[in-house]
């Protein structure tokens, strides 16, 4: 008669049970890990500074990236993404797996969106540009640069940042927001203009504020390169002689609703901006001038000139007398160009 054959013991059939199902559960979990379909449907996604592995959970969740919340969030506490995860505008796919959104977050660059100010731009301009690439909330970024404080931050006695915000093109991540914003482009000003504008300022017996709001005003009067130093020596020369200034673009600037046209009444209402009313230098930058401008303040032509018109050709025609500048006016007055941009526009009454 043969042996009879021994049943595996409770012990082993247990080890063996529990191995399967451990198995089983290493297989379902890996499988969703990796489940998920991207279907092409793009998000980009904001990680704010400081946020926790919960609220970037929450976050990814709310935005239909993932869909597996408890699994992901171990995940990332296996992989230590409280420091690993950083702040910074994401592209995901929606539906995408565990693993495939930790690979965005740990290894992808953060979207960054590139900002050109250009030269001559106001603060209200540049509000537009940077609210527009929702790089800043109006109101917020609006009070901090026309505040008082933030021009003594910077060590300006102008009254707020205006003119300090150096027209340039720009890369910014949308968790910088407007401290970050604001700071980065009052350094390049001070990067740009150099250590010695101070020092270059007092020798033409100017101040830096002061040199800056003139060439906002130059700035606003002409694009054209060649006649920015022309420009600055009629108003160097009126400055000079105690003359008004009578510039356009500062009466533009006073205006709260400027709409293409300047009446007489506009010119003359009282505005501590408009050099029409006021018998000097405004008391603060009218827009961002470049560095071309601001040079011709410091380095004017040496000339006789009081006035100058806008001809038809768009370039304009200097004078050393009023009754020049009357017969000139009469030749070359144009209506403005409403289709110019703002401080652009030609000379309507031809004074200035």
């Amino acid at each position: 008669m043969g042996r009879k054959v021994k049943k595996p013991s409770l012990f082993i059939s247990t080890i063996f049970t529990l191995l399967g199902v451990g198995f089983m559960g290493l297989a379902v979990g890996v499988y969703m890990l990796y489940q998920g379909a991207p279907n092409g449907d793009f998000k980009e996604i904001l990680i704010q500074k400081g946020s926790s592995i919960a609220q970037v959970t929450g976050t990814l969740v709310e935005n239909n990236i993932i869909s597996q919340p408890l699994l992901f969030k171990a995940l990332l506490r296996v992989t230590k993404g409280e420091r690993r995860v950083r702040a910074g505008e994401f592209r995901f796919h929606s539906g995408m797996s565990a693993i495939d959104a930790l690979k965005v977050l740990y290894y992808h660059e953060p979207l960054v969106h590139h900002v050109t100010i250009p030269e001559g731009y106001s603060i209200k301009q540049i509000v537009e540009v940077l609210v527009t690439a929702n790089l800043v909330d109006r109101s917020t970024f609006t009070e901090r640069v026309f505040s008082a404080s933030y021009a003594k931050k910077y060590n300006f006695s102008s009254p707020n940042l205006e003119g300090y915000l150096f027209p340039d093109t720009y890369t910014f991540s949308r968790v910088d927001r407007e401290d970050k914003i604001i700071d980065q482009m009052v350094q390049n000003f001070i990067k740009k203009v150099g250590p010695n504008l101070r020092a270059e300022a007092e020798k033409i017996g100017m101040t830096l504020e002061s040199v800056v709001t003139l060439a906002s005003i130059i700035e606003k009067e002409t694009a054209n390169s060649i006649e920015r130093p022309l420009v600055a020596s009629v108003f160097h020369n009126r400055l000079r002689k105690g003359m008004r200034l009578q510039s356009d673009p500062t009466t533009i600037y006073s205006m709260p609703d400027y709409k293409g046209n300047i009446s007489k009444s506009d010119l003359l209402r009282y505005h501590p901006y408009n050099t029409y009313t006021i018998p000097a230098l405004p008391p603060g930058p009218i827009a961002s001038p470049g560095l071309a401008a601001i040079r011709a303040v410091l380095e004017p032509a040496q000339s006789e000139f009081l006035f100058f018109v806008a001809s038809s050709g768009g370039s304009h025609i200097f004078s050393k007398t009023y009754g020049q500048h009357s017969r000139q006016v009469s030749a070359n007055q144009v209506a403005p160009n409403k289709g110019k941009p703002l401080g652009k526009v030609q000379k309507k009454n031809g004074k200035n």
